[in-house]
C-alpha cells in the first residue's frame, strides 16, 4: 500500500443526486482505522464525530458511505447535492 503524508482529499464530483469525493488516509490514521474492523469490513461506516477524531477535514453535510475494499486506507464521502428552489412553470 501506498501511503500519503498527510491526507489527500480527492477533487469533488457529482451525479444527479450526490456531490462525491474520496479521502486518502496517512498510515498511522489507517492504524487507528484498523482497530475499527466493522468499518474497514464495509459492515457500517463513520459518523462525522469519528471521521473529525480521525483526523478528516472538510465542511458540514459529508457522509462516510464506502470503504474501497482493494485500499482500505481510502475513505468514500458523499453529500446531497442542494434541493432545486425554482417551481417550473404550469
Amino acid at each position: 500500500m501506498q501511503f500519503p503524508d498527510e491526507v489527500e482529499y480527492s477533487e469533488k464530483y457529482s451525479d444527479d443526486q450526490y456531490e462525491y469525493r474520496h479521502v486518502f488516509l496517512t498510515f498511522p490514521m489507517f492504524q487507528r482505522l484498523q482497530k475499527e474492523k466493522e468499518v474497514i469490513q464495509g459492515q457500517r461506516f463513520l459518523t462525522e464525530r469519528e471521521w473529525r477524531t480521525l483526523g478528516v477535514q472538510q465542511s458540514a453535510g459529508w457522509e462516510h458511505y464506502m470503504v474501497f475494499k482493494p485500499e482500505p486506507y481510502v475513505l468514500l464521502f458523499r453529500r446531497p447535492l442542494p434541493a432545486q428552489t425554482y417551481k417550473p412553470f404550469k
